[in-house]
């Protein structure tokens, strides 16, 4: 127990070690405009990077506004799409069904460079839809085999025990899926909702097919300092980047850590667990 409680501790450290280390030399890239090989520190600092990155040009603000917006209409998509999908896959038998999953999952196999561009054609048609629908829409077709993934594999663990038990006491369907299946599937689902913030927000070429180049993102923002080498500039824009996803992952375990306990208090996963074992 004490090596196997070593060892844990020291496997932890090494990936603490493995996520933090990277993002030393982001920060002081970020108040320095020259730091030069084989320096230890750069020898002058500056907030000049900061001060452009809050600035009207340097569109910040806006490229942050924008990629929440869509990111969270992304998740809205993969919402409403992915769980009936995902239910229909895990516990229903259907013609040709190995052939729609096959198709949901493509994105994850296929470069979606082309299904992009073939959507953009056919999005040239519907002129009336906003840009963050449009963006959103192309965001929604990289997200989604990732959300299936996530909340397939909960329904296939779920199983229909529990639904037929349900049912035979005269529950609905809405009924069943919000007192049987939804607190069963919280935790798939907070995961796969991360997922798809995560990969909407670091999303570039989609966003640029989409929108033209006229919906700035962090992404787009991004790109041409990193293009020009600006090494400072493109550090803090990281920084500013990983904000958001440090707040969503904060969210995340938050969420988790509540519905845990309320599953705990209610007898949900007692329930479960007693239930399979029998």
């Amino acid at each position: 127990m004490v090596k196997s409680s070593i060892f844990q501790k020291i496997f932890m450290t090494i990936v603490a070690l493995f996520i933090i280390l990277p993002f030393i030399p982001l920060l002081i890239w970020s108040f320095t405009k020259h730091w030069p090989w084989p320096l230890l520190l750069p020898e002058k600092w500056s907030l000049d990077s900061w001060n452009y990155l809050f600035s009207i040009s340097g569109r910040a603000g806006e490229g942050l506004k924008n990629s929440l917006l869509v990111a969270f209409l992304t998740l809205l998509g993969n919402l409403l799409l992915g769980i009936p999908a995902a239910k229909a896959l895990a516990q229903h038998e259907f013609k040709g069904k190995m052939v729609v999953f096959a198709i949901l999952l493509a994105p994850l196999f296929i470069p979606y460079t082309v299904s992009i561009m073939g959507m953009h054609d056919f999005a040239i048609q519907f002129e009336f839809l906003n840009e963050y629908v449009l963006v959103a829409i192309a965001h929604v077709l990289v997200t989604l085999p990732y959300f299936i993934a996530a909340v397939w594999f909960q329904f296939r663990l779920i199983g229909q025990k529990y639904q037929e038990a349900a049912f035979s006491l005269g529950a609905g369907s809405w009924r069943i899926f919000l007192w049987i299946e939804w607190p069963l599937l919280v935790p798939s689902v907070l995961m796969g909702s991360f997922l798809v913030l995560v990969i909407s927000l670091s999303q570039y070429l989609p966003t640029w097919i989409m929108s033209g180049g006229t919906l700035m993102t962090i992404p787009l923002v991004i790109f041409p300092f990193a293009d020009s080498g600006n090494s400072s500039i493109v550090a803090a824009y990281s920084l500013l980047f990983f904000m958001p996803i440090l707040f969503l992952l904060l969210i995340y375990f938050l969420l988790y850590r509540i519905h845990s306990k309320k599953c705990s208090s209610e007898g949900v996963w007692k329930g479960a667990v007693r239930e399979d074992a029998d």
